[in-house]
């Protein structure tokens, strides 16, 4: 089988990517990695627009930076393909008499062609620019207004143009990031009551975003695609050019990370997988996620309820024991689908937390180590809080947490000594040493009761079978967010996903890598 020996996908700050090019640009002539950029925007829309009805119009809005020349830029170039191009720019957010130079070098060469962008002073005219009367179709829309240096949310006509773009809901092309997207966190700048324009497809620049891959973001970006235009140190290597920068983690790095099974091998091999919850009313929780421990591959699975024997007649292999009894030397512990918060509860996982063993806590376990200070391990233990578990965790409210999904990771792997699975549109996944990855799978089908548990069964599965705490949660993150997507390609919808047909989803996700797998 032919090796794949791509790179990881590094997803960079704004500020490694400013001295990305900063570089570039003293390394480049004057105008060069513009005129590159508006190439590949230019590109970008015409491949779009080849799906659009003949004669459809280009219209570009263009901002006060090098944004608004990338996109006044790629207009033109459109123009010069035969296109029905023009471009505007809003009252409020005008070039002024000092745009960058790269900026400047290319208004001046609109002028020169008749092609100075039309300023739009009122809502009336930005309908009309947006909305021509019929017969004239609707437009395609290039985004150049604002880039990755935004920081106040949007306002007046450029609030009111992402209103538009709700409503009448033409193609877009986003140049770089869409216009209200925090290039860092994915958040709308200004908070989830601010605006931002929902692209169709975003052309970014010289490296992928992780404010592309998270969060809000994901309702904004649609398609991306990523322009290197030809600055070195960005993708060539994989490598984050600062430490705050992460990894978008893949299809491929998935098949490089799943465990080989050899032939001459038992379930003793494998890894046991104990799990601890199960409480009376929540047995369902415990038994989903010792399914998914299962269909992950570890060798033995127990659930151990703190109210007596949790059975599965569907899966008689799931054994059961006392929770009260000690735990396995070996096991791989997966605490708190359904434990409950009482006393008892407390007490369990205080043992747990004293035993030394690799684990996984989600659930109630999270919400009663919130109450606990950070203490030492010697096994690196797995956290999975959603937003308000990871809220509880940190002390805070969800919005501080949504607000800054990578930070908030960061700093709770930090604090609590853990590996950190922050589930939600774009699951991050943080290492206490400051590493972080964004998960590329995963869905709004996960929306529902009981996913939760099947992803810390996971986890708990791929740990026993030998996978280190982080390569173990990223691994089972992918298989975990696959598993849905392909239910959702299959089905047609995203709504209606049950988490008992997950496991067996996730089983059939980690054997479609074996395709793509280094061999």
């Amino acid at each position: 089988m032919r090796r794949d020996h791509r790179p990881p996908h590094p997803l960079l700050r704004t500020a490694s990517i400013r001295v990305l090019e900063q570089a570039a640009l003293a390394a480049t002539r004057p105008g060069e990695l513009m005129d590159r950029a508006a190439a590949a925007v230019a590109d970008a829309a015409e491949r779009l627009a080849r799906r659009l009805p003949a004669g459809t119009p280009v219209r570009a809005f263009c901002g006060p930076g090098n944004n608004g020349g990338d996109a006044l830029l790629a207009v033109m170039m459109l123009r010069e393909r035969g296109f029905d191009a023009r471009a505007f720019e809003l009252a409020e957010a005008c070039a002024g008499p000092n745009p960058p130079a790269d900026t400047a070098r290319v208004r001046e060469q609109a002028r020169r062609i008749g092609m100075t962008p039309a300023r739009i002073e009122s809502l009336a005219g930005l309908r009309e620019a947006l909305a021509p009367a019929p017969p004239a179709p609707a437009p395609l829309v290039i985004d150049g207004l604002f880039g990755i240096g935004l920081a106040r949310p949007l306002s007046g006509l450029a609030e009111a143009f992402c209103h538009l773009v709700d409503e009448l809901r033409p193609p877009v092309v986003a140049v770089d990031i869409p216009s209200g997207i925090d290039a860092d966190t994915g958040a709308v700048v200004g908070g989830p009551g601010a605006a931002a324009v929902r692209a169709t497809l975003t052309v970014t620049m010289i490296a992928d975003k992780p404010g592309l891959r998270t969060g809000a973001a994901l309702d904004h970006v649609g398609e991306i695609g990523v322009a290197p235009l030809g600055v070195t140190g960005a993708r060539d290597d994989g490598i984050p050019v600062t430490r705050g920068d992460g990894l978008l983690f893949t299809r491929t790095d998935a098949a490089r990370l799943l465990p080989r099974r050899p032939r001459d091998s038992s379930k003793g091999s494998f890894g046991s997988v104990l799990v601890i919850g199960g409480a009376t009313g929540m047995a369902g929780a415990a038994l989903l996620a010792g399914r998914a421990a299962q269909c992950s591959g570890a060798g033995k699975v127990w659930i151990a309820s703190p109210d007596g024997p949790v059975f599965d007649p569907g899966q008689p292999q799931l054994m059961t024991r006392s929770a009260d009894a000690p735990f396995e030397p070996r096991a791989t512990i997966v605490a708190g689908c359904g434990l409950g918060t009482d006393a008892r509860a407390e007490a369990l996982l205080a043992r747990i937390l004293d035993s030394g063993l690799p684990m996984v806590l989600d659930a109630d376990a999270l919400n009663l180590l919130a109450l606990c200070a950070p203490a030492g391990h010697d096994a690196l233990p797995v956290l999975t809080p959603h937003p308000l578990e990871a809220a509880r965790l940190s002390g805070c409210e969800v919005g501080e947490i949504q607000a800054d999904r990578i930070g908030a990771a960061c700093t709770i792997a930090e604090t609590r000594r853990a590996v950190v699975v922050l589930k939600g549109a774009g699951t991050v996944v943080a290492h206490p040493d400051g590493r972080w990855a964004i998960v590329d799978s995963g869905g709004p089908a996960l929306a529902t009761a009981g996913t939760g548990d099947v992803l810390a069964g996971l986890i708990g599965g791929l740990r026993a079978q030998g996978l280190p705490a982080w390569e173990a949660a990223l691994l089972g993150c992918w298989a975990h967010g696959h598993a849905a997507d392909r239910w959702t390609a299959q089905s047609g919808r995203s709504a209606g996903l049950s988490a008992a047909e997950l496991p067996d989803l996730a089983r059939g996700a980690l054997a479609s890598l074996h395709f793509a797998r280094n061999d």
